[in-house]
């Protein structure tokens, strides 16, 4: 290891070195597709100002200007055991720096008692996760996955093998309408009879979000390394920052006739062109706001179908298709382009894309390793 390198179980109280934080800006500093790191918002969340860490110990290692990497160990089991993750990675083509630093981070997790190691995983599930493995040309969308073209091949050199493989699909809107506009019409009258479907608005998610935040663990509790996290975490991950990201004209809100939530598809614009460094005078992510940037962006503009949810009541009905349909026709004259955004590859819910238009594709890999 080199004499440089910081390698430690994390202090929350001490902070983040300087140089973990510097890291990405200079692995980045000619990709002008990059929507850089919010440094503020990273050190809030390595602080003890983070709930998760009055349960959780994490680790971090830094060679500074060369690579980065932090782990986790929250005494969860996956697949009955032990489990730690890594995440925050990032580095130059140096496989050598990046085999010292997962071996110090395989040593403390083996140490805590973890059989396995997966990743990138940024705490939990909640946060980033995934890697990038193509269409390195096509720039990324606020909260996709985006790295070196070098990650996959480095992942392998350190003995790392894709679990799980996601994709995003992305279709003309014209050509999806065209598509389902007909079929589902003809079938929402007596859907209706069940359900109702109304725009999902920032006002409603935050008026209902303890409500919400009951019905996350209920559709999502039993995803992949799916963490529970506290009411207050979940406030702040998912509370009116979050809310005033999201289009209140094109995400759906599926209720049942007593006024229960059945579903909802949330959809968000691709924000990506405004954030980019590239981008002249380019807005920080910490101050997206729909109605201050929607107008803003540049045709042709995509939408993004990134969260969904059907309760398990009412998961007979077709829900997520017919919440799909909706969506579809409330993005006509918004969105030149749908995107189903960061869906795992043996999920029905990719058919949808799949089957309606001439989907393009990107691809991204959640990374293992026994320990």
């Amino acid at each position: 290891m080199t004499s440089n390198c910081i390698s430690q179980t994390f202090d929350p109280a001490a902070g983040l070195p300087d140089a973990f934080c510097e890291l990405p800006g200079k692995v980045y500093a000619a990709d002008p597709f990059w929507l850089g790191e919010d440094e503020a918002a990273l050190r809030q969340q390595f602080s003890s100002a983070n709930p998760w860490f009055q349960n959780n110990s994490a680790w971090i290692g830094v060679v500074p200007g060369k690579a980065r990497l932090a782990g986790f160990f929250s005494h969860r089991e996956i697949d009955g055991e032990p489990a730690a993750f890594f995440g925050f990675w990032e580095g130059f083509d140096d496989p050598s720096v990046h085999n010292d630093l997962f071996r110090e981070l395989s040593d403390w997790a083996a140490a805590k008692g973890a059989k396995r190691l997966y990743g990138p995983i940024n705490f939990t599930t909640f946060n980033a996760y995934r890697l990038r493995l193509d269409s390195f040309d096509t720039g990324c969308f606020p909260g996709e996955p985006w790295n070196p073209d070098y990650y996959p091949a480095l992942m392998n050199k350190l003995g790392f093998d894709c679990r799980y493989r996601y994709l995003s699909t992305f279709n003309q809107t014209p050509d999806i309408i065209n598509s389902v506009a007909d079929d589902y019409l003809k079938v929402k009258p007596k859907l209706e009879q069940v359900v109702r479907m109304e725009a999902m608005t920032p006002k409603f998610w935050l008026d209902h979000l303890d409500e919400i935040y009951g019905f996350v663990d209920q559709v999502f509790g039993a995803n992949f390394a799916y963490t529970a996290i506290s009411r207050e975490a979940f406030g702040t991950a998912c509370g009116e920052d979050f809310a005033s990201r999201f289009c209140p004209a094109s995400s759906v809100l599926a209720r049942s006739q007593d006024g229960r939530i059945a579903g909802f598809f949330l959809v968000f614009p691709d924000y990506g062109p405004l954030l980019s460094q590239a981008t002249p005078n380019a807005v920080a992510s910490k101050d997206l706001r729909y109605q201050s940037h929607f107008q803003a962006l540049p045709r042709p503009r995509r939408g993004l179908a990134k969260t969904a949810g059907v309760h398990p009541d009412f998961r007979s009905l077709g829900l997520f298709t017919a919440m799909s349909c909706e969506l579809s026709l409330r993005a006509e004259g918004l969105y030149d382009e749908l995107g189903a955004a960061l869906v795992r590859e043996d999920n029905n819910s990719r058919q949808f894309a799949l089957r309606h238009g001439t989907a393009a594709q990107r691809h991204y890999g959640l990374f293992q390793k026994a320990l």
